[in-house]
């Protein structure tokens, strides 16, 4: 272990000299530079509706570009995957991805959990099911790009059943909220916002489902949870934006608030009145507002005895007027916000967070945020074109961004794993992916399928390291869970998913059938073939050289691959016994841990 931390201090050593100097690349258009883009300019606006839109026309990458490209718009990809779209181009596929058929994270669960019946007796739906089905739809399921979005949505719009939450052990309904994100995902914002309002279980997790008008008598209030949560996280932010994403200043130079704690308080009263609209039997609840006997996937309905009459001043200068029904009140609170001048680059900015890098310049904020505004054809809040253009926007395809000190990510500890996974395509006996990511990983990492610690998520997209990164006015959302422990535990991690298993498959009862055991008869595997060929035949500079562009993007520097090389050099002479495979799965082993790996650009 110690010479491991060795060479991981020595890569990140490596990693810090490379940011100072420039990584040449000759085959600027298969890489992915400008070709195939048209970008209107700036001054544009206002006589033309569609100004800063993004559109690419037939752009067709070599392989190192399409690996960065589907590193972005995937959870992982296999070598396959890479040589087709450098053979149809990205804007094939990308067209090929949106005409997918839609499917259902909760008619998987629904055939997950029979089949757990099958071996145990269970009648709870345990947390643990959920990961079941994201794992067996990564890497089952053709439509990669709406999982990416999916898996970046949920955590802007995140519930999470773990850490003493409400929804503990309600898997089935939670994979029904996850089916408004998945489906949502290249849908419409505003019907992604109505629906998670009108969920159960975001209802349950921010406690305005059963939210109750005021009681004068009983001293009670509505619960203001959810009403300050879709404001700051899931629309409109704290303070007013620029279309750029960059904060309005007031006169002093100081940032403007988008609402205050009274806007909160009328916000509340919005959202009472909502409770089950469906009974556990099925039939439509119309006339008992309680939490007993529910179907707990259907949408949450209004009763009005139990709303707050009156106008609301629910934003500065914004009132919803009364003689509303409560139905009319919710929705056209939805409609503000969808409206507001803030959503556009609030939410368009935390997307490209998540796909594409940490710190985007707020001239890709702002392109991104006019597709928000104005699809092309006159449509607010169009997700598929926003994500479409931010894959296709400059900033992420063109090549002189790679080597910009403040471009890139810290690739996530989920994507970590599924990049493995998909690329050496893992495999079971039974066909089953049964990773139980929040036991096995959750502290190892900080990270697991709808395991955030709260509603602000894993990470805050606005955290910035102290000392390096904060100095800059940059920021590092997801280092804020890379910490002393779990940069260890996650090497660990990664060399027992190379080395031993990628995961205990839990097909198995325990011995009194009451739940989900490891069986160690349906461990899962990664095949490794077409790299042992290679290293078999070629040695360790081919292999390494296949390796960079399955999952390193083609970011594996000289000196990187020289540390490597020489690792696996000094091994075979040390050991007689060394094989082909030892020397394969630590070649991975090491990339894995090296920042070339771990940075995404």
């Amino acid at each position: 272990m110690l010479v491991v931390l060795r060479l991981f201090a020595v890569l990140m050593l490596v990693s810090e000299a490379n940011m100072l100097l420039a990584q040449t690349y000759d085959d600027f258009l298969g890489a992915g530079h400008e070709i195939g883009m048209q970008v209107s300019s700036s001054s544009d606006e206002g006589a033309n509706l569609n100004a800063h839109v993004i559109s690419g026309t037939q752009m067709t990458p070599d392989l190192i570009g399409a690996s960065r490209f589907l590193s972005q718009a995937t959870l992982g990809s296999s070598y396959e995957d890479l040589m087709y779209v450098s053979d149809v181009g990205i804007d094939a596929w990308l067209n090929e991805q949106f005409e997918l058929p839609v499917k259902s994270f909760e008619s998987k669960y629904d055939q997950v959990f029979s089949e757990i019946n099958q071996l145990i007796v269970e009648d709870d739906h345990s947390n643990n099911y959920m990961s079941f089905v994201f794992y067996e739809f990564v890497m089952k399921e053709p439509d990669v790009l709406r999982q990416k979005v999916a898996f970046a949505l949920s955590q802007i719009f995140v519930i999470s059943p773990y850490h003493g939450s409400s929804l503990n052990n309600e898997s089935w309904s939670n994979m029904t909220y996850y089916d408004y994100l998945y489906q949502g995902a290249f849908d419409n914002y505003k019907n992604l916002l109505s629906n998670i309002t009108y969920s159960y279980p975001m209802g349950n997790y921010l406690s305005h489902f059963m939210n109750q008008k005021a009681d004068i008598i009983e001293k009670t209030y509505p619960d203001e949870n959810f009403a300050r949560e879709i404001m700051q996280l899931f629309s409109i932010g704290l303070h007013l934006l620029n279309e750029d994403g960059t904060p309005v200043k007031d006169a002093d130079g100081n940032n403007i608030p988008t609402y205050n704690i009274d806007n909160i308080a009328e916000m509340a009263k919005i959202f009472t009145g909502l409770a089950a609209g469906i009974t556990e039997d099925g039939l439509v609840n119309d006339y008992f507002f309680r939490d007993w006997g529910l179907n707990e996937r259907a949408p949450m309905v209004m009763f009005d005895d139990y709303h707050t009459k009156g106008e609301k001043n629910i934003l500065p200068g914004v009132v919803i007027p009364a003689g509303q029904s409560g139905i009319q009140d919710v929705n056209q609170t939805i409609d503000v916000l969808f409206n507001h001048q803030n959503v556009a680059p609030f939410i368009s900015k935390r997307l490209i967070q998540h796909i594409v890098k940490s710190n985007p310049s707020p001239a890709y904020v702002k392109r991104i945020s006019t597709v928000f505004k104005n699809n092309g054809s006159g449509v607010r809040g169009d997700l598929k074109a926003v994500i479409k253009a931010i894959l296709l926007d400059p900033e992420a395809r063109d090549c002189d961004w790679i080597d910009q000190a403040n471009n890139g990510k810290l690739i996530q500890p989920i994507e970590r794993f599924t990049s493995i996974f998909k690329a050496f395509k893992l495999s079971t006996p039974s066909n089953k992916i049964w990773f139980r990511d929040f036991g096995d990983v959750f502290n190892e990492t900080g990270q697991s399928f709808l395991g955030s610690p709260s509603v602000f998520n894993f990470f805050s997209p606005f955290y910035a390291e102290d000392e390096f990164v904060a100095p800059l006015e940059l920021l590092s959302p997801e280092f804020q869970i890379l910490n002393s422990v779990t940069a260890i535990a996650y090497i660990n991690e990664m060399e027992d998913v190379i080395k031993i298993r990628p995961f205990k498959n839990r097909t198995a009862s325990n011995d009194t059938g009451d739940w989900l055991a490891h069986n160690v008869n349906d461990d899962p595997v990664l095949d490794f073939t077409d790299e042992l060929n290679i290293y078999s035949n070629q040695g360790v500079s081919a292999l390494l050289e296949r390796l960079d562009v399955l999952i390193c993007r083609g970011q594996l520097s000289d000196a990187t691959k020289n540390i490597i090389a020489n690792a696996i050099l000094q091994n075979e002479t040390n050991d007689n016994g060394y094989t082909d495979q030892d020397a394969l799965e630590d070649v991975l082993y090491y990339i894995m841990m090296s920042p070339n790996y771990l940075i995404q650009k």
